[in-house]
């Protein structure tokens, strides 16, 4: 009696173990399909933004998310505890964005040449410029000061910009002036220790993270890498993302372009003949105990 519990018991543990299903592996992403009704909108990820509806999102790590559906003019569309979970396995996440018309709240759509810029309403951050137009909302109508910041170019400023209630008010075409830079001398201070990347992508103006750090818009050139490997994410709205380890040396400077390829709706995945492996080694570890057990 007491070897049949113990043969049982033996069974009910190898089948947890290999009948059910891992979790995905901490660092594993996943992905999110948001479409909304108007198109258009900002969509942010906790605080990261991730593109513009209609699309899918790719390479968000596994884990549980406020997702905010953002477009000037309208009411911000806010979804708590979104768990996106992560692995080759992990379905697309849906979701779907009825947008209100805001009635007592102005917005604004705001663009700059080069996208990347931080942008500021009276001294607040509203988020960084990209292509399509950083929409804005849930503003006090009347009159605002808007700022634009980004390394390497002047500051821009726009004073008393009117944003009356309920419309996206357009702020495009800002074309931010380079901060001239002497050209440096020829020293004698030894060879370069720092690398660098220039980086593109087919289609241009897509998202480059280095090591998980937004660094700017394709194409890109980046600069001061300390010899050694990185992690570079492209990605682009209605596209696959492209991810890669470069390795930089002292004084190079490395190429490369990213071809990106167009997103696709992700099937329902289908049970994988792999599993089916592991379930019979338990059954065979089963038989083996009855057959110690039986002697």
């Amino acid at each position: 009696m007491r070897k049949s519990m113990i043969a049982a018991l033996a069974l009910l543990l190898i089948l947890l173990v290999f009948a059910l299903p891992a979790s995905a592996a901490e660092g594993e992403t996943g992905a999110l399909s948001v479409v909304s009704s108007p198109s258009g909108a900002d969509v942010y990820v906790g605080d990261m933004y991730v593109g513009q509806t209609n699309n899918a999102f790719v390479n968000i790590l596994q884990g549980t998310y406020t997702v905010r559906v953002v477009k000037a003019g309208y009411n911000v569309y806010v979804v708590e505890n979104v768990y996106i979970p992560g692995g080759s396995s992990a379905n697309t996440v849906p979701m779907s964005a009825d947008l209100q018309k805001s009635v007592n709240m102005g917005g604004l759509i705001v663009d700059s040449s080069p996208t990347g810029a931080s942008v500021y309403v009276d001294d607040v951050f509203c988020g960084t410029t990209h292509y399509g137009g950083l929409q804005i909302a849930d503003l006090i109508p009347g009159t605002h000061t808007i700022r634009f910041e980004l390394a390497g170019y002047k500051p821009y400023t726009v004073t008393d910009y009117n944003t009356p209630a309920g419309y996206g008010t357009p702020l495009t075409n800002v074309n931010l002036v380079p901060i001239a830079t002497p050209t440096p001398t020829q020293t004698s201070s030894g060879p370069a220790t720092t690398a660098s990347m220039m980086l593109d992508s087919s289609p241009s103006g897509a998202t480059v993270s280095v090591n998980n750090e937004f660094r700017g818009y394709t194409p890109l050139t980046l600069s001061g890498f300390v010899p050694g490997s990185y992690s570079v994410l492209i990605s682009h709205d209605g596209y696959m993302a492209w991810q890669s380890t470069m390795t930089v040396s002292a004084g190079e400077t490395v190429r490369q372009t990213a071809y990106l390829n167009p997103a696709s709706a992700v099937p329902t995945p289908t049970q994988s003949p792999a599993g089916v492996v592991p379930i019979f080694a338990g059954v065979l570890a089963v038989a083996g105990c009855l057959i110690f057990f039986r002697r």
